[in-house]
């Protein structure tokens, strides 16, 4: 039996551009990197729609399409950006955009995310790379419960 899909709210549908999609690299310097992304991010919201996504995805379940957005570089410059890996772009989107020291706290937490699309898209110019985020409402009634349920036993600072 095929599971019929019902329509999803879509809360954000954000482009980035021009920017230069982040990884966690060596490690160093982490924290200075989801700053600047969220940074970029706030400066493409107003400080109300910022709190209004806030208020609408306080213990909603949410699905995340991500386009990584590389620019392929040219035939004189060796560039590294189309193999940067999935999961590492991934881990610093997904740090901005919970709870947290450099988060923006639009979702609660990781385990929010109930599905996750991301591709790389290869572009011919640097001005177009960067990001599109697109949050929709995730419908799982039975993983929401259970997440809820799970956070309601810890205590509220110590989850985040």
């Amino acid at each position: 039996m095929v599971q019929q899909l019902e329509a999803q709210e879509t809360f954000l549908d954000l482009t980035i551009t021009p920017f230069e999609p982040i990884t966690p690299g060596n490690g160093q310097n982490t924290g200075e990197k989801k700053e600047k992304l969220a940074r970029a991010i706030k400066e493409r919201l107003s400080k109300e729609y910022l709190e209004r996504l806030r208020d609408q995805l306080t213990g909603k379940l949410v699905a995340i399409t991500v386009v990584f957005l590389l620019w392929k570089g040219s035939p004189n410059i060796t560039n590294t950006r189309p193999v940067k890996d999935l999961d590492n772009l991934l881990k610093i989107v997904f740090d901005v955009l919970r709870h947290g020291p450099q988060g923006l706290g639009i979702i609660e937490e990781d385990s929010y995310i109930g599905e996750v699309y991301a591709t790389k898209l290869l572009v011919n110019k640097e001005e177009q790379e960067g990001y599109r985020i697109i949050i929709e409402e995730h419908r799982d009634p039975e993983m929401l419960r259970t997440l809820r349920q799970f956070y309601s036993k810890i205590p509220a600072e110590s989850s985040r």
